[in-house]
């Protein structure tokens, strides 16, 4: 669940916002002002800020500018009602991604949430028919702003190879009905170019030796440990 930080001191144009935003299941933070804001930055991840240019105490802009030296990587829209083409260039220039002029329209607003949260975010397949571990992993991931798919099946796994691009793939080589060589040499034939991390319940040495022959770039076991997991995809950059 993706988590936006509205900073407006309208407080009911923000409330009006924060109900549309939660309806389409962001989890909503709204703050009156800069500094709140700048509080807020230092405490909690979030993926997108909402910024009103006119503020008190401190602009929209200025505010933008000292939560990118705080986080460097969070994605903004800057907010206004009024014609301030000189903070508008100020605020592109310093990288925010967009200006959206009041009143919006809630409908165009919320297509270009969903157009910035999804670019960039590398996509998981997690191939694994046991429920905790997908869920396990899937929280862990999200949190870290992976994009997580799933198959329970080698069936639904070629199926969702065949239709999508994954950056990774998490692999059980103990998948019901394959062979878990059998099920790496049909992902690497339908998607070569993913990066392939296999899972596995059991100590299988051989079966390991064997499938980093057929290109996986590691082997976890079972219970995943989520640290190794994530920086092993810092390792190769996803």
């Amino acid at each position: 669940m993706a988590k936006i930080l509205i900073v407006d001191d309208e407080k009911d144009l923000a409330g009006i916002l924060g109900i549309i935003l939660k309806q389409e299941g962001y989890q909503v933070t709204p703050v009156l002002d800069g500094y709140q804001a700048l509080e807020e930055i230092k405490k909690t991840p979030y993926d997108l800020i909402l910024m009103d240019i006119r503020l008190p105490g401190i602009n929209g802009v200025e505010t933008f500018i000292q939560i990118k030296e705080i986080n460097p990587e969070v994605r903004v829209i800057m907010m206004t009602g009024f014609a301030m083409e000189d903070l508008i260039e100020e605020a592109l220039a310093k990288g925010a991604y967009a200006c959206i002029h009041k009143p919006f329209d809630p409908v165009k607003l919320i297509e270009l949430i969903q157009k910035i949260l999804s670019q960039d975010k590398k996509v998981v397949l997690i191939a694994n028919g046991d429920n905790k571990t997908r869920k396990e992993v899937e929280v862990s991931l999200s949190e870290k702003g992976y994009r997580i798919y799933f198959a329970q099946g080698k069936d639904e796994m070629l199926a969702k190879l065949k239709a999508n691009h994954y950056d990774c793939i998490l692999l059980n080589l103990s998948l019901p009905g394959i062979n878990g060589l059998a099920i790496l040499r049909k992902v690497k034939q339908v998607s070569p170019d993913a990066v392939v991390i296999i899972m596995t319940d059991y100590d299988l040495p051989e079966m390991v030796r064997k499938a980093k022959k057929l290109s996986t770039y590691a082997c976890i076991k079972k219970p995943i440990n989520i640290d190794e997991l994530i920086k092993l995809l810092q390792e190769i950059k996803l």
